[in-house]
């Protein structure tokens, strides 16, 4: 089994202090993924507004790994705040809904945890997924 790092992790032309994640023995790993900036830097508001923009990075980081959400086998969802689960819950099975409608049919995610503290003040989501390619 080998090994190999995605790369660097860039939002709006700015690398971010970690990676992409990594791809071994069949399964890639992404690291934990967020919204909190467009992909030309400006801030995104709101967690469904992030939810959308993070959802948009893990389906393209798996794309660029050769993985489709239809191939996600662990999908860790942070919240920042209770008081938002429910709109981000909203946000998600719409993208979801849209973007990969088997993996909403198959609910086959668990773990949606409320994480206060996630790396900014300004970040509301994050995801971490796991896929399994073979």
């Amino acid at each position: 089994m080998t090994k190999r790092g995605l790369g660097a992790l860039t939002y709006g032309g700015v690398v971010q202090p970690w990676g992409r994640g990594a791809a071994a023995g069949g399964f890639v790993f992404l690291s934990g993924i967020d919204g909190v900036t467009d992909e030309q830097g400006d801030p995104v508001h709101g967690v469904a507004a992030q939810t959308w923009v993070t959802l948009d990075r893990v389906r393209a980081l798996l794309a660029d790994a050769g993985a489709s959400m239809d191939d996600i086998v662990q999908f860790d969802q942070y919240v920042a705040d209770p008081a938002e689960r429910t709109e981000y819950m909203r946000a998600r099975d719409a993208w979801l809904s849209e973007h990969a409608p088997r993996l909403l049919d198959e609910r086959s995610y668990a773990s949606l945890l409320i994480y206060p503290r996630l790396a900014t003040p300004e970040m509301r989501v994050e995801i971490r997924a796991v896929a399994y390619v073979g």
